[in-house]
């Protein structure tokens, strides 16, 4: 699909004024110069504390900056937003500024949510493997490209293939990011670390370096993508390496010793990276004409229980149900959007592509399946969407599922109908359906029917390629195999 063309800033912006009244051009912004827009520096040792360098004034009006804040591997319950039991002031403050949806859902793991986050297509669409996103797909970032924004990605990219089924994927440059500073850019690359003696590529160019921690090399680049570009509309999406496993201490709990208390430490310590940001924010002045977006991209891990409103919930990562879905997401902008509200309605991560583009005036991309949540934030009206519908057949390690569902139940391509508790994060099959448990399912079993989205793909383990299979009757991509790497997610 070809990109929208760019259009001037205050005719882009004028056309969510519909929508986002709230932020009325004053002025044209300054216009967009590729060498404004200077490489960043490629960090090669832990960056120092100081004050961002002198940049150009920034921007109290014209169309809000946007940025996308992803955290890896947590789900609801590890928020005090959400009832959840760990510190996360900052997370909380976002929830308490701005609009919290008490009920969005991602995929049940990462790859599969990073498309449809990236795309705003269902998996069936765009979704062929694990770790991989096709060249040519249209992401959020040529959108906002197109729309005149300055575009930047730092933390994890995991896109360019898996390096098992000889697929090679999009570029940061490819899907519309101008700068880029990632953890695990290529597949056939030397991936190193995403924590302690972090490997990273700036600009495509990967260095491994021999000290700090990967989350303050990432958290100082996106600091300084603000500072260099708060005289200009910018998009920063970025894709947190935290909280995900390896459990390691972080420079605030070096002294932890199990897994649980060191995720607990890694989810401060996410928090307290939020904070910095928008600490820079406040202190460009800038905090009054950006957006920000948080949320995660699955569920928690498995190994990790936490306590949420006096239940035990275990993460539900990988996994088909309420626990592997259930995510964040919180959106802040200061007299733009309600304070300390929350939102009953469906939120999708399909949904935040065409978020993101009312927000910058960007045009959507035809044939999408999100929609647009801006009039839910806005508290225009209740829901955008009555349901959501996910194929998940992500291609590694976990059974694929089909399934429909909705605030309440859930109806799975296999027949089973459950009742969703949100609270307790538990899904009960009902066996026998009455009043509005019987109306609900005749809605979802028409959603399901007329999805029209194939077969779901077996393949579980694609290291096994060429390999003896544990099951003879069936492929060892399907099967699994003795022998063979273990991929990450």
């Amino acid at each position: 699909m070809a990109q929208a063309k760019a259009r001037p800033a205050r005719q882009h912006y004028r056309a969510a004024a519909g929508l986002i009244a709230a932020w009325l051009l004053a002025g044209a912004p300054p216009a967009l110069h590729a060498q404004q827009r200077a490489a960043a520096p490629e960090y090669m040792h832990a960056p120092a504390a100081g004050k961002p360098a002198p940049a150009a004034a920034p921007r109290t009006s014209g169309p809000p900056n946007v940025i996308l804040i992803l955290a890896d591997d947590i789900g609801v319950e590890g928020f005090n937003t959400y009832g959840g039991e760990y510190y996360t002031p900052n997370i909380d403050r976002l929830a308490r500024e701005g609009v919290r949806f008490a009920n969005a859902h991602a995929m049940p793991l990462c790859s599969p949510s990073r498309t449809r986050l990236m795309t705003g297509l269902e998996n069936h669409r765009n979704y062929e493997a694990f770790g991989y996103l096709a060249p040519g797909q249209v992401t959020f970032g040529n959108v906002m490209k197109s729309a005149g924004y300055a575009t930047g990605i730092v933390g994890k990219w995991q896109l360019m293939g898996n390096g098992f089924d000889g697929r090679v994927g999009i570029t940061p440059e490819q899907a519309g990011f101008d700068e880029s500073y990632l953890w695990q850019l290529k597949a056939l690359d030397a991936k190193g670390s995403r924590y302690w003696g972090p490997t990273r590529a700036t600009n495509g160019r990967n260095r491994i370096n021999e000290e700090g921690f990967g989350p303050d090399f990432d958290s100082h680049y996106a600091l300084d993508f603000i500072s260099r570009h708060k005289g200009e509309p910018f998009f920063l999406y970025y894709p947190m390496v935290l909280v995900h496993d390896p459990f390691v201490p972080t420079p605030d709990s070096m002294t932890a010793q199990d897994a649980k208390t060191r995720f607990a430490g890694m989810v401060a310590y996410m928090d307290k990276l939020v904070g910095k940001l928008m600490d820079r924010l406040r202190e460009e002045g800038l905090d009054q004409n950006t957006v920000v977006i948080f949320s995660g991209d699955n569920g928690t891990n498995r190994a990790i229980t936490s306590t949420r409103d006096g239940y035990q919930i275990r993460g539900g990562k990988g996994l088909p149900t309420v626990n592997g879905t259930h995510v964040p997401m919180i959106v802040w902008a200061p007299g733009k959007v309600p304070q300390g509200q929350t939102r009953q309605g469906l939120f999708d991560f399909a949904d935040v592509l065409p978020t993101i583009a009312d927000i910058g005036g960007a045009r959507v991309p035809a044939n999408i399946d999100g929609v647009d949540q801006m009039p839910v934030v806005m508290g225009q009206k209740p829901a955008a969407r009555d349901w959501i519908f996910e194929h998940y057949a992500p291609v590694w390690q976990f059974e694929p599922a089909r399934y429909v569902f909705d605030a309440h139940y859930k109806l799975y391509g296999d027949g089973r109908f459950v009742a969703i508790d949100q609270a307790a994060g538990t899904e009960t099959e009902i066996a026998r359906t009455q009043g509005e448990a019987a109306r609900r399912k005749l809605v979802l079993q028409k959603v399901l029917a007329g999805m029209n989205d194939g077969p779901l793909d077996p393949q579980r383990f694609p290291w096994c390629v060429r390999q003896p299979s544990l099951d003879p009757a069936k492929p060892a991509v399907v099967a699994g195999c003795k022998n063979g790497p273990q991929g990450s997610e």
